[in-house]
C-alpha cells in the first residue's frame, strides 16, 4: 500500500493529499470506512458504466461506509453509504460524441456550481480550468455513466468531472 495519501473525514467532507493509487483498509472491527484514490479504469468500471463512452484515463476518489453490521461498530445494520468523485479524460472524438449526446437530451438546468466539483485531489491544471468555467454553465445530470438521478457532471475540455453519493 502506498504511503503517500492522507485522508481526513470531517462530516461529509474529505481532505485528500495523494498519489497514483491508495486504498486504506483499516481493521474492520474498528472502522467501517474504506477510501480509495485510484487511476485504474477497470476498478472504476465496477462502480460506473464506462462502456458507452470509454475514457482514455481516469482518476477517482471513492469512499465506502459499510453499515451492514458485519463489524463491532454497529449493533443494528442499515444501508451502506458511498461517495464517488472522479475525473474522466477522453480523446477528442469520444468527447465530442459525448457532448453531442448530452446536448440533444432535453433537460432542466440542474443549477450546479463549479465549486461542487472542486475536489481537493484534482491536479492544478484541472482546477484552473474548472475555476475558469463559463458562468452561465450549470452542469448536467448523469444519463450514461450509471450514476442514477443523483449523479452530477461538469464538462471541461475533453474531460468530465462527476460525483455521486448514495446514502
Amino acid at each position: 500500500m502506498a504511503k503517500c495519501m492522507v485522508a481526513i473525514f470531517i462530516g461529509a467532507m474529505f481532505l485528500v493529499a495523494g498519489c497514483r493509487q491508495e486504498t486504506k483498509d483499516t481493521d474492520a472491527s474498528k472502522t467501517n470506512v474504506q477510501t480509495t484514490l485510484d487511476t485504474t479504469k477497470a476498478k472504476l468500471a465496477k462502480l460506473i458504466n464506462l462502456s458507452v463512452f470509454k475514457p482514455t484515463h481516469v482518476k477517482y476518489y471513492y469512499t465506502f461506509i459499510d453499515n451492514s453490521g458485519q463489524n463491532e461498530r454497529l449493533s443494528v445494520p442499515g444501508p451502506s453509504d458511498s461517495y464517488l468523485q472522479a475525473v474522466l479524460y477522453f480523446d477528442t472524438v469520444t468527447f465530442d460524441s459525448l457532448q453531442k449526446r448530452y446536448h440533444t437530451i432535453e433537460y432542466t438546468s440542474p443549477g450546479y456550481t463549479f465549486q461542487e466539483f472542486d475536489f481537493d485531489w484534482l491536479d492544478a491544471t484541472a482546477k484552473e480550468e474548472l475555476h475558469k468555467s463559463d458562468t452561465s454553465y450549470h452542469g448536467h445530470r448523469d444519463y450514461f455513466f450509471g450514476l442514477g438521478p443523483t449523479g452530477k457532471l461538469w464538462f471541461l475540455n475533453n474531460k468530465v468531472l462527476l460525483m455521486k453519493s448514495s446514502n
